[in-house]
């Protein structure tokens, strides 16, 4: 299945370079895909699809400041973003990261941490002196290293002095004060996993959005996935069949588990929002029964811990072919092409279905990407 397939071109103006100042004013191409009908609306709008008993599922995982800027002994910048953070922090901390320099990094030598504009070391300076420090480990190619802190107080200046919010790069510009609130669903739970980029269909929720679904008898419920950094990497092999996904560990409360499975056997639409929830609600999917009266359902696994003390873990890669569990209904952005992204949803609509959607989004100014507009995919 050759990758060529999922390529489409764009005008570079329509990548969002900021967010709709109210989140919830963003476009929303709503797609009937049985009948392939389309309407144009406004995200908020989203709730005169909802009806009482339907479920609609988010991932609250928590965006962790993830991109530093640091600084080695010759003088040379340095450019560090976290690709994944543990569900459990403990020191001697190591991280796999991506570092940018102008010249190959060492195993061993020691990168200086430089605080963020507006933010200073005690010393008035944007080091410490001595400096606090991150440590390559282990260069594994291709700038992926395992990279090491030493201790509690330095986690606690790098993440609270020094670390920015992880914009994509195809965003092309720097990071904002206003990003720390905006790259960040208003429902997300720093205790329910951190991710190093946003679950990006849910940023268009706002409150009042939230509030109107259960208003209108939904139930609005939460797993958390932590998204790493893998997740945006472009499909790089010929044929799409060939690429990996790193894991990712997510959780399932018994509470949401309940509700998607009562959805179920009720009748009430489940209403996925972004990939990340996609794969988080398939990976626990479970089929039961006859083969003539196969009955999925969702398997809980409370917190990160389940049976046996292992982390629940998922590297579901779904590309056509794939046979969807629970999905049926979907909001997502729209995802860069030949991006895993955008693959799951030619599996889940079919491939020229997602090309004539987004055509008549592009040709309707869509914003694209991240910050961009939002897409509801229904009657799957």
């Amino acid at each position: 299945m050759n990758i060529d397939l999922f390529n489409y071109k764009f005008d570079d103006k329509l990548i969002a370079k900021y967010p709709k100042v109210n989140r919830d004013e963003a476009k929303l191409l709503a797609v009937d895909v049985q009948n392939f009908k389309i309407e144009h609306k406004k995200f908020y709008e989203i709730t005169e699809y909802i009806n009482k008993g339907d479920v609609v599922a988010v991932n609250n995982s928590y965006v962790k400041k993830a991109r530093i800027l640091g600084k080695r002994a010759s003088g040379g910048k340095v450019e560090i973003f976290i690709a994944e953070f543990p569900s459990e922090i403990s020191f001697p901390l190591k991280l796999n990261a991506l570092l940018k320099s102008h010249k190959t990094i060492r195993e061993g030598e020691e990168i200086a941490v430089a605080a963020m504009a507006g933010e200073t070391a005690p010393t008035g300076s944007y080091f410490y002196n001595p400096p606090v420090v991150i440590q390559p480990l282990k260069n594994s190619g291709g700038g992926n290293y395992k990279i090491l802190i030493k201790t509690k107080e330095d986690y606690d200046y790098i993440f609270g002095k020094c670390a920015q919010i992880p914009l994509p790069p195809y965003i092309k510009r720097g990071t904002e004060k206003a990003d720390d609130e905006y790259y960040q669903t208003v429902y997300a739970d720093y205790s329910s996993g951190l991710s190093v980029a946003a679950p990006t269909a849910g940023l268009h929720f706002a409150d009042k959005t939230i509030k109107e679904i259960e208003e209108r008898g939904g139930i609005f419920t939460a797993v958390s996935l932590s998204i790493g950094l893998g997740t945006f990497l472009p499909v790089r092999t010929e044929d799409i069949r060939e690429h990996k996904i790193h894991k990712e560990t997510y959780s399932i409360s018994k509470e949401t588990a309940d509700a998607i499975n009562n959805a179920i056997k009720s009748g009430n639409k489940i209403i996925l929002t972004g990939t990340s929830t996609v794969r988080c609600i398939e990976s626990s999917a479970k089929t039961d029964g006859a083969e003539s009266k196969m009955e999925s359902k969702i398997i809980y696994g409370a917190g990160f811990k389940v049976a046996y003390g292992r982390n629940l873990e998922t590297s579901l890669y779904i590309y056509p072919g794939y046979n969807f569990k629970i999905t049926k209904n979907l909001i997502t952005n729209f995802h860069q092409p030949k991006s895993s992204l955008y693959i799951m949803i030619c599996a889940l609509i079919g491939i020229d279905k997602t090309r004539a959607v987004y055509e008549e989004a592009i040709k309707n100014n869509y914003s694209l990407f991240s910050y961009g507009d939002a897409m509801y995919l229904y009657n799957i």
